[in-house]
């Protein structure tokens, strides 16, 4: 039996609901409530009569969704949050549609859970390739909870899954204890998990000092904005002469020139440095390694942000390019490789790189990195919810692979961050300064270190089996 989906006041109460879960989620701190506030969809989705005006509405639902989530991207303009919402809304619509077409065939026991492990597969999905959009994964929204100590098991994959299954169980009211029962074991192990690894102890000290400049970046190039800029970089390293010892940690892209072909300043400690690096008619965003009359690049970003870095449309759609923003024109790294200092091996990810876990697994696999350098620049998105964010999106990786992370913002927030995802010093938004501190330097191997990728597959696996089975209708013949 269906239930009357169509009725007005029935998609009204949905939606708002909808708008009150994104709003409250992403601008309170409420993030627990994320185990609640999905339910009332999901009991509309099982009750969902597929037809064309309810699947328009269920996609509008969604739509809406992303719509507030998504009001960070607004200085590129209106029409980029709708096209971007439109696009994300399609990771969570097309999974519900294909469910819903097969749901008769799926067996009882597996009717509760495959819904979850189709969306879980579509996220993975959306966090790949080269279009890979690694914010507003549910999971995310479980930081600063007991929760996210488990992502060290099961990483933000885990976690996402774990989301909608406790949704869909909510959805359902002989469902109901099952859900809290298991709510009440994760906040459980979730407490065990974070006990263990902050009293483990392996640690090697080096001091550190992160430069801060806060400016905000511009579309065009200005000559004068980057005298300016330069000038104020350049004070900030004066600055950090207080710290002889420390290494020297700057944002994305501070110098936005040919470091390896001019010479803005001569540091007199060992600096980590972002700038651009030329060759031919190439441009890199990277990281360099400056000390005294020693240059050298250490890093060439690998993994590009589409229409922010290079553009993807081929030139037979050409004319769509006026609509979209164009921010430059770089060509990706290869074969990146750790830098060695003193007694430590430095991974370095720029910009969006760290909210690609399967980067940054195939980045750690084999190799001796024992602490990663994340240099952004979030100024594009001014006082938005944005860098808050993407700082907690850099501490879910510290937990997931047990490595600490130096985090380096133009405009900020830029902090320590332990190998348990705790912030042990932060530079707050919006402010120029630097940022000292003794870091104590401890990696462990989580069991997501390991099985990262493993994971990954296994959702795809089991969707498309589940799939496959379900649509020929074989599980009949076995169950």
């Amino acid at each position: 039996m269906f239930v009357d989906i169509t009725k007005k006041n029935f998609w009204l109460l949905t939606i708002l609901t909808t708008i009150f879960a994104a709003t409250t989620l992403h601008y309170f701190d409420n993030n627990i409530l994320i185990f609640f506030f999905l339910s009332p969809l999901f009991y509309i989705i099982r009750n969902l009569e597929l037809n064309k005006k309810n699947s328009f509405l269920l996609y509008f639902n969604f739509f809406l969704y992303f719509l507030i989530s998504t009001t960070w991207f607004s200085i590129f303009g209106i029409h980029i949050i709708v096209l971007m919402s439109l696009y994300l809304s399609l990771f969570w619509f097309l999974p519900i549609i294909v469910w819903k077409k097969i749901e008769k065939n799926i067996p009882r026991k597996l009717y509760t859970i495959s819904l979850p492990i189709f969306l879980t597969s579509s996220e993975i999905l959306r966090n790949s390739g080269t279009f890979a959009f690694g914010l507003e994964t549910p999971g995310y929204f479980l930081v600063d909870t007991p929760f996210m100590y488990i992502a060290s098991l099961i990483g933000v994959t885990g976690l996402t899954f774990l989301i909608f299954y406790i949704n869909m169980l909510f959805s359902s009211k002989k469902n109901i204890s099952k859900a809290l029962y298991l709510l009440s074991f994760l906040i459980i192990a979730g407490t065990a998990i974070n006990f263990l690894y902050s009293n483990y102890h392996d640690t090697k000290n080096q001091e550190f000092t992160i430069l801060q400049g806060n400016f905000r970046p511009i579309f065009l190039y200005n000559e004068n904005y980057e005298k300016l800029i330069n000038k104020q970089y350049i004070d900030l390293f004066d600055q950090a002469k207080q710290y002889p010892n420390s290494l020297i940690v700057t944002p994305e892209v501070i110098f936005r020139t040919c470091l390896n072909k001019e010479s803005i300043i001569t540091p007199n400690q060992p600096s980590l440095i972002g700038s651009i690096y030329c060759k031919d008619d190439s441009y890199y965003n990277s990281i360099y390694f400056l000390n005294k009359n020693e240059k050298r690049l250490v890093y060439e970003k690998e993994h590009l942000v589409p229409f922010g870095e290079f553009n993807p449309i081929p030139k037979s759609l050409s004319f769509l390019d006026k609509f979209l923003p164009q921010l430059g024109n770089f060509k990706e790294g290869k074969n990146p490789k750790s830098f060695e200092y003193r007694d430590l091996y430095i991974g370095f990810l720029i910009c969006f790189e760290d909210t690609l876990p399967n980067l940054i697994y195939k980045r750690l696999k084999n190799s001796k990195i024992n602490l990663l350098v994340v240099a952004s620049n979030d100024g594009w998105f001014k006082n938005t919810i944005e860098p808050i964010e993407h700082l907690n999106i850099s501490r879910f990786r510290a937990i997931e692979f047990g490595i600490p992370i130096i985090r380096a913002a133009n405009t900020g927030p830029s902090a320590f961050i332990n190998s348990n995802g705790d912030i042990m010093e932060i530079l707050p938004a919006n402010k120029a300064g630097v940022l000292f501190y003794d870091f104590k330097i401890k990696r462990y191997k989580t069991l997501y270190s390991k099985i990262s990728s493993k994971e990954e597959k296994l959702f795809i696996l089991i969707s498309s089996i589940i799939l496959t089975l379900s649509f020929f209708n074989i599980f009949r013949k076995f169950l």
